[in-house]
């Protein structure tokens, strides 16, 4: 098979299209006519030899092989990205550090990491940026942010990983519910209880990873929803609309109208810091993963 010889340029704009689902957005983003536009993706289809994108008048969607060939295409203009990155970056001469984070690592020792820091590299500055699960590691590769501290992230071969904090589980609840004179919860108390859970579309690792716990047999032995926040769920609690299953260091968010129980036997979370093996600030990063 002849080697294929991609143009970046098409790439990055096969990875906006794929992202818009849409010529004339995509076009406007990339500062090209959808004309051009068209005519780069039809010579990308060619070289490929396969349909990317299915289209009509309408809708454009990918195609199987589409989706196969975002992967690639993805990780080969992050890579790019990295590469120009890494040549202009030195610690010496300044810059900023940004650190991507869920929303659960605010709450935990991660300021108190990033004020060490600011303490021990002064000439470098440093930016906390809270973001979703399904961004950050991608986010962490491409070099938009130089490392992130997220849960159960994905095994990458780019990226070192290191955990920082594990976390028992604590239920929380309105101090009228029921369960609120129990000093301890059982994983069997939960059954018929709707239960708050990480937002499955923010945190779809998480989300499932609550669910495989609580629900280890599949029965539904519990109804839930989502909360795209950790407040947002203590809220719901408050409110009476269900449980809150949660890592412990979370309970000095909202004490004053909750009761809190400890969850017996349930596993616990795991806080991971990662970032690029090659990252020029790779010390950095693993001065902020010491706790």
């Amino acid at each position: 098979m002849a080697a294929m010889n991609f143009d970046l340029l098409v790439l990055r704009a096969f990875v906006c299209l794929a992202g818009e689902l849409n010529f004339a957005r995509a076009a406007t983003r990339l500062h090209v006519s959808a004309p051009r536009l068209t005519r780069m993706i039809q010579g990308l289809e060619a070289e490929v030899g396969t349909r990317l994108l299915a289209r009509n008048t309408h809708s454009v969607a990918l195609t199987e092989q589409g989706a196969e060939f975002l992967r690639s295409a993805r990780r080969i203009v992050a890579e790019a990205d990295w590469v120009g990155r890494r040549l202009n970056l030195r610690t010496e001469e300044g810059g900023t550090f940004t650190v991507g984070c869920v929303s659960g690592a605010l709450y935990d020792a991660l300021p108190a990491r990033v004020r060490a820091a600011r303490l021990e590299l002064p000439n470098l500055q440093f930016r906390l940026v809270e973001m979703t699960e399904t961004a950050l590691a991608q986010q962490v590769l491409d070099g938009t942010v130089d490392m992130g501290f997220t849960y159960f992230p994905m095994p990458d071969d780019e990226l070192a990983s290191r955990v920082v904090s594990r976390n028992a589980q604590w239920v929380a609840m309105e101090k009228q519910h029921p369960l609120a004179v129990r000093a301890t919860l059982a994983l069997g108390d939960l059954a018929g209880e709707v239960l708050i859970l990480p937002d499955e579309s923010r945190s779809p690792r998480l989300h499932r990873w609550y669910r495989a716990f609580l629900d280890p047999k599949g029965r539904r032995d519990f109804a839930y929803v989502n909360a795209n926040q950790i407040s947002v769920a203590l809220g719901l609690c408050a409110a009476g609309e269900g449980l809150c299953v949660f890592p412990e260091h979370l309970r000095r968010l909202r004490a004053d109208d909750l009761h809190f129980a400890p969850l017996a036997r349930a596993p616990r979370t795991e806080l991971t810091a990662i970032w690029r093996h090659d990252s020029p600030l790779r010390q950095v990063a693993q001065f902020l993963a010491r706790w």
